[in-house]
């Protein structure tokens, strides 16, 4: 025979074993360890990324939630609530939202949030009273919120503003207020 046909034929014998033996799908040999598994076509080699958590740099850390805590628990009226107000698609803004309530809620405030429709919000935070002498847990609250590095704009009187405004014109694109709303934190954008 000739030696040319038996190299080929041995190199061919041997690229079949050696794939024979790798197979990680195949029935591993008596003894040998088990193929490692391979990813198949549901479950993809590398998954898509989880996106990052969405956060808001105007947020209070933990110095500013310490303090923003030390203000809410000093105020112990049992009515204590806070409604806040924000545009949709708004991610840094609802981020902001999320991070407020869980201090105003660690401090034993009711908590509500509500998506505003209809109309876009000015940047910054506003706190909009509904009476022209709100109770003194309003005050508090726009308190706990400068504490937190927040600079909001303060208002009284707004459910009389806002009455008036639609009389003057029915499309005025003014917030509305609930009638159990004592007060709102309308959250804008970030400026």
């Amino acid at each position: 025979m000739d030696t040319t046909i038996m190299k080929r034929g041995l190199v061919v014998a041997t690229l079949w074993a050696t794939a024979a033996c790798t197979d990680p799908q195949g029935v591993p040999a008596p003894g040998a360890a088990p193929a490692a598994k391979t990813e198949s076509a549901a479950q993809p080699a590398n998954p898509a990324p989880q996106p990052a958590a969405i956060t808001s740099a105007r947020a209070p850390d933990e110095a500013e939630r310490k303090a923003m805590l030390e203000v809410l628990q000093a105020q112990n009226s049992p009515d204590r609530r806070v409604w806040f107000v924000l545009s949709p698609g708004q991610d840094e803004t609802a981020a902001l939202a999320k991070a407020l309530a869980s201090a105003f809620e660690s401090a034993g405030w009711k908590t509500s949030t509500r998506e505003l429709r209809g109309m876009s919000l000015k940047p910054g935070i506003s706190v909009l009273a509904a009476d022209e002498e709100p109770p003194a847990w309003v005050e508090s609250a726009q308190e706990a919120l400068k504490s937190a590095g927040l600079d909001p704009k303060f208002g009284t009187g707004y459910r009389a503003f806002f009455e008036e405004k639609k009389k003057e014109n029915p499309a005025w694109p003014g917030i509305p207020m609930g009638q159990d709303e004592v007060f709102l934190v309308v959250l804008g954008p970030a400026a």
